[in-house]
């Protein structure tokens, strides 16, 4: 895995930053986390990372509005969804607007690993 790839992590839940925080961290990326959509897009503009894991259900701005400003700001990131509560409706909405998948929480790590392993080789190939 290259060491250059930097990760931000969007939960509520800081349980869940903590864990994505220790299990990202020993594969080699560098991490940030933030617990609310505000401070997602304050570090998004600080750093712009290689992938972002958002959750798609927060207090205050939903993940799909983060989602939405992220891609008008950088359009070539790559953003993985998470959601405990993803409706069809809402998931459909994301990939339409550029997601790279969503995955269902509670989340498999080697499902989590395998999704960004191939976001990785994604943005490789394009770049």
């Amino acid at each position: 895995m290259d060491n250059q790839n930097h990760v931000l992590v969007v939960d509520d839940e800081p349980t869940i930053c903590s864990l994505m925080n220790v299990f990202l961290t020993q594969r080699g990326f560098q991490v940030r986390t933030a617990n609310t959509g505000e401070d997602a897009l304050v570090m998004f503009c600080e750093s712009y990372p290689d992938i972002v894991l958002l959750d798609i259900s927060m207090p205050g701005m939903r993940g799909i509005d983060v989602l939405r400003r992220m891609k008008a700001i950088y359009a070539d990131c790559g953003v993985i969804m998470l959601s405990a509560y993803g409706d069809d409706e809402t998931i459909q909405e994301a990939m339409d607007m550029g997601a790279y998948c969503y995955i269902q929480k509670p989340m498999e790590l080697t499902e989590l690993n395998a999704r960004i392993e191939a976001l990785c080789q994604k943005q490789q190939e394009k770049a």
